[in-house]
């Protein structure tokens, strides 16, 4: 099964991908241990992101330039996207190191630059873009010409904005997009999601959906399965003490991540297939024999009832055997049958 026809099988649960972003801290060593883990706490692909400052930013100045709120406050944004960068180097290596505990490797490009390096250096077998860079458009034709599923987070885009990102990609060669639903904030709150407008993604774009999840913990993450998301992405560390892991603040641990995945697992177990009883037979009830009947006794309230086990004829049919006549001795605790009795 190749991999778009994974994502897309509801029998299948979500796909589960550990966002590396820049929690390498970099340091190359940090990076390959991120993938080993990632594989060993259950994740189905590493995600990476491939960008330099310059491919992201340019060398401006001032406040518009500095971070105003959030988790990285008065950070210049070209030192810290210096400091998160993944180096590209790394990327064959780490995509190696991927391959080697079967986990997919793929990345958000952002810019046409990125697209071009990740198709040369690692073939991914997928593209994400992330939020923000849902409008940059000459970028999504150059991965749509890649011919190749994208997911596309859509935080803080528009309607209009969406669609015309879909036709984009779809126009360019891209065969399915996935949205994300994503709150990009970070990290973000419960109470911020609206997981409830999910399912309306695909009744509005028609297209599947997951989630790119920046909330502590997995809570968001098992409601979206149970919601029919076909991804959940999450952000992924060692450890959320190390200060040079960027977003180690709203990103899970290993052993965190591995509870997530049996989670989201379980969830996807109780909402898929067809429901069957699993209770025995013989907690139900059906009509049985109450006192001892001779052939010919009447049948009625003083000699049979409706009890447990459930091997004998369906309560349904009481108003129809009472009045009857058995056809046979019968002991107490027998299983009414429709040889037993006859009409009057």
């Amino acid at each position: 099964m190749d991999l778009l026809a994974r994502i897309l099988d509801p029998t299948k649960p979500p796909l589960v991908v550990a966002e590396m972003s820049g929690n390498h801290g970099g340091d190359l060593n940090k990076a390959l241990n991120l993938v080993l883990e990632a594989h060993r706490a259950g994740a189905d692909a590493i995600k990476l992101q491939t960008y330099t400052p310059e491919t992201i930013t340019v060398a401006g100045t001032g406040q518009r330039f500095q971070l105003q709120s959030g988790l990285w406050k008065g950070q210049k944004l070209s030192d810290l996207y210096q400091r998160a960068m993944t180096p590209w180097e790394w990327h064959p290596l780490i995509a190696e190191e991927a391959a080697k505990w079967g986990l997919i490797c793929f990345s958000s490009p952002f810019d046409e630059s990125a697209v071009g390096f990740l198709e040369d250096s690692i073939n991914p077998p997928l593209y994400k873009v992330a939020s923000f860079e849902l409008n940059h458009f000459p970028m999504l034709r150059r991965i749509g010409c890649t011919e190749k599923p994208v997911l596309a987070s859509i935080g803080v885009s528009e309607e209009g904005e969406i669609r015309h990102a879909i036709d984009v990609l779809t126009g360019s060669g891209c065969p399915q997009v996935i949205l994300l639903h994503c709150v990009s904030e970070y990290p973000a709150k419960p109470s911020d999601f609206c997981l409830q407008k999910m399912p309306g993604i695909y009744r509005k774009y028609g297209v599947p959906y997951g989630l790119s999840d920046h909330s502590l913990g997995y809570l968001i993450a098992v409601a979206a399965t149970a919601l029919g998301a076909r991804v959940i992405e999450k952000h992924f560390c060692l450890d959320r003490e190390d200060y040079t892991s960027v977003d180690a603040a709203f990103s899970m641990t290993p052993a965190e991540f591995s509870e997530m995945v049996k989670a989201v697992k379980m969830t996807h177990q109780a909402i898929s297939g067809e429901q069957v009883p699993q209770a025995p037979i013989s907690y139900k009830r059906s009509i049985l024999v109450s006192s001892p009947i001779a052939s010919g006794d009447l049948l009625g309230v003083h000699n049979i009832r409706i009890a447990r086990p459930g091997d004998g004829l369906c309560p349904s049919r009481w108003d129809e055997v009472l009045g009857t006549l058995a056809t046979k001795n019968m002991d107490i605790g027998h299983p009414l049958s429709d040889e037993d009795f006859r009409s009057p």
